[in-house]
């Protein structure tokens, strides 16, 4: 077994609010003692309802958050601390597409120049032959690279997201619920390009969602969160098929059935 190109041990993270002459300041344990890992080549699905804290632990992941405790190491290296010149090469091996394809690029920016930015950063090559090789691997055009991106569709923004993360040659991308903007008909081929880039590029991938059913077709192991912990991991099949945890069930009840007869109800969940 290989070992882990991302591994956070014990990870935790808490906010505190500001105190008032009334009250002590609010504390929101975001992220409780978290460990999960990913090898090269695989794909991981962190899966919670809203507030569940994987948004948060993904930004520890990709060190735009300090995490208030444990360590966050990068293939074998202790990053957990790690700012500035000391993080070159994690942005360098490290992807991130966003959530939402509307606010994450810039507006007044051609689609060469939003992809060029991280090699520009790198102090990579930016030239036409990289730039046109990396729009078409997301199924664009190398005539649209002078375009803006109010001139494109949602799903072809988060295209232009994904060839950005691509630019500098990444090990491994983190998507941030990279379909959840987005059209129900164009999520699948979303999420088919990413399992594509995976396959042909050899790539780590770490999706966060707070829907089972986007990441069923696509993961290798889901692990659970829910208030700040991971409750259950495993692999794919097995979660879905003999779910541990009332919690896990209950995201699995909760995904849509075509067909009515079929539709479990909800387990509640204490």
């Amino acid at each position: 077994m290989s070992e882990p190109l991302l591994s956070l041990e014990q990870v935790s993270k808490t906010f505190r609010g500001r105190s008032t002459p009334f009250a002590p300041p609010s504390v929101t344990h975001a992220v409780d003692e978290v460990t999960l890992d990913v090898k090269p080549g695989e794909t991981v699905a962190l899966v919670g309802e809203s507030g569940s804290g994987k948004s948060t632990l993904s930004r520890i992941a990709l060190r735009l958050l300090d995490p208030t405790s444990g360590t966050v190491r990068w293939d074998g290296e202790d990053i957990t601390r790690a700012h500035g010149r000391g993080l070159r090469t994690l942005r360098r091996e490290l992807g991130v597409v966003f959530q939402d394809p509307y606010t994450s690029l810039n507006p007044r920016q051609t689609v060469g120049r939003i992809i060029a930015a991280p090699l520009r950063n790198q102090g990579l090559p930016r030239d036409e032959k990289t730039l046109a090789s990396l729009i078409t691997s997301v199924g664009l055009s190398p005539e649209q690279l002078n375009r803006y991106p109010h001139q494109f569709s949602g799903g072809q923004r988060q295209r232009i997201g994904i060839a950005r993360a691509l630019a500098t040659g990444p090990r491994m991308i983190i998507a941030d619920e990279p379909v959840s903007a987005l059209d129900v008909s164009i999520r699948a081929q979303i999420l088919s390009l990413l399992d594509e880039l995976q396959q042909d590029r050899g790539l780590a991938l770490l999706i966060v969602s707070h829907d089972l059913a986007v990441v069923r077709g696509i993961a290798d192991r889901v692990a659970v969160m829910r208030a700040g912990r991971i409750v259950e991991t495993g692999r794919v099949e097995q979660v879905y098929a003999d779910p541990q945890e009332d919690y896990t069930r209950a995201l699995l009840a909760a995904v849509p059935v075509p067909d009515p007869h079929r539709r479990a109800r909800p387990l509640p969940v204490d």
